[in-house]
C-alpha cells in the first residue's frame, strides 16, 4: 500500500512551508535561536563549575531538579521555533506558555523546599504549576502578565489565534486545507513570542543557578565558587517584551503607508 499522498500532506509539505519561512526570516530566526542558545550556554557552563560538595544535600537537591526542568524548557522552547517555522501560529503559542509556566516552577521549587516536596510528590495533584506564577512575581515581573496573554491567546480556541486567515487586500476569512500562505505579521509575531519566552526562561536560569551578590548590585555570584557575572537577564527581558507588544502599533503603521 502507498502512502504517497500522505506524506506530501504531513511532511514534505511542511518541508517546504519552514524553508520558505527561513528565507523569509533569516535574521530574526537567528536571534530567536540566539536567545535559546544563551539558556543552553548558561546551563552548560555552570554544571561544569560547579562543586555539589559544597552545598548542602536538601538545596542541591531542589537545585538540581530545578535545573533538569529548564533544560526541558530549553527543548521545549526548540519546539516551539519548530512550529513557528510551520506557521503553525496557534499551536506556537501553546509551547511557549508551557515553556513560560514550567520556567516560572523552576525558580519555585529551587527556593521554596515546600512547594519542592509537593513537586516531587508522586501524585501530580500535590502540586499547582499555576501556583508558581504569583510565587514568582516579584522575582519576574513580566512573567506572570505575559503567562496570561498566552493563556487566553493560545489555550482555549478562539478566532483570533485558531480562526480563519484574513485574505490580504480583502479582508475576507480563508481556510487553507493544504499549505499556507506566508504572513509576515503572524512570521514576525511568532518569532518574536519565541524570544520574548527565552528571555523569561533565561532569568529564570540566572535565579535558580546563581546567587544575588549581597555587595555589588547587578552582580551574580555561583554558589561556592568565587565566579562572578554580571546579571543580563532582566534587560533582555524588557527589550523583548518592548518589542513583543510592538505588534500592536504595526496594524495602523501598515495602513498608513
Amino acid at each position: 500500500m502507498s502512502f504517497d499522498h500522505i506524506n506530501d500532506s504531513v511532511m514534505s509539505e511542511r518541508e517546504i512551508i519552514a524553508t520558505s519561512f527561513d528565507r523569509a526570516n533569516e535574521k530574526a530566526l537567528a536571534v530567536s535561536l540566539g536567545d535559546i542558545e544563551l539558556i543552553r550556554v548558561t546551563l552548560t557552563f555552570t554544571v561544569v563549575k560547579s562543586d555539589p560538595t559544597t552545598s548542602d544535600s536538601t538545596t542541591f537537591d531542589q537545585w538540581y531538579h530545578a535545573i533538569a526542568l529548564l533544560n526541558r524548557v530549553r527543548e521545549t522552547l526548540v519546539s516551539s521555533v519548530h512550529l513557528a517555522r510551520h506557521r503553525v501560529f496557534g499551536d506556537t503559542f501553546v509551547l511557549l506558555r508551557v515553556a513560560v509556566e514550567s520556567a516560572a516552577v523552576a525558580v519555585h521549587v529551587s527556593r521554596d523546599r515546600v512547594a519542592f516536596e509537593r513537586y516531587m510528590e508522586p501524585s501530580a495533584k500535590k502540586y499547582k504549576a499555576s501556583h508558581a506564577i504569583g510565587a514568582v512575581r516579584s522575582l519576574i515581573p513580566r512573567l506572570p502578565e505575559v503567562w496570561g496573554a498566552l493563556s487566553q491567546a493560545a489555550i482555549h480556541p478562539n478566532v483570533h489565534t485558531f480562526g480563519p486567515n484574513l485574505e490580504e487586500g480583502s479582508g475576507n476569512p480563508v481556510i487553507h486545507i493544504s499549505g499556507r500562505n506566508a504572513d509576515p505579521f503572524q512570521d514576525r509575531l511568532s518569532l518574536r513570542g519565541v524570544s520574548l519566552a527565552a528571555a523569561l526562561v533565561f532569568r529564570a536560569t540566572e535565579l535558580v543557578l546563581f546567587d544575588e551578590s549581597s555587595t555589588e548590585p547587578g552582580w551574580l555570584q555561583l554558589p561556592g565558587d568565587a565566579m562572578r557575572a554580571t546579571a543580563t537577564a532582566e534587560c533582555l527581558v524588557e527589550r523583548r517584551y518592548q518589542e513583543f507588544t510592538s505588534w500592536e502599533q504595526e496594524p495602523a503603521q501598515r495602513a498608513d503607508e
